[in-house]
């Protein structure tokens, strides 16, 4: 298996956006069904609509871990890094972690050219 460096990783996630916007779950159910549907393992919140996604998520993380759960958050777009679209339990996913993400889902993606 092939173990991208983290700017490696990065830049392939980021190139799977610039095939265009595709409507719809189709893409992401195809690849959630393709990894064993990790979804469906924990329970969860998702917030929709025009503004102010991004700060009602990172609030509503807040109030959960200030109640003792665990909690992971993706939003996007991101301002510096992409690691700050996905964080659990408030801190920024590992450069480790993205390389493993794609080291180990790479396949997948690019067979289906499924867009993330």
């Amino acid at each position: 298996m092939t173990r991208h460096t983290f700017t490696a990783a990065e830049r392939f996630i980021l190139s799977r956006e610039f095939f265009g916007m595709k409507l719809g779950l189709q893409n992401i159910t195809e690849f959630l069904d393709s990894i064993g549907r990790p979804q469906d393992r924990f329970e969860s919140v998702h917030i929709s609509g025009t503004n102010g996604k991004g700060s009602t998520a990172a609030f509503l993380a807040a109030i959960l871990q200030a109640n003792g759960y665990r909690t992971g958050l993706f939003t996007s777009p991101h301002l510096v890094s992409f690691r700050e679209r996905v964080r659990v339990d408030g801190q920024m996913i590992s450069k480790r972690e993205v390389i493993s993400f794609v080291d180990r889902f790479r396949k997948v993606l690019v067979k289906k050219t499924l867009l993330l």
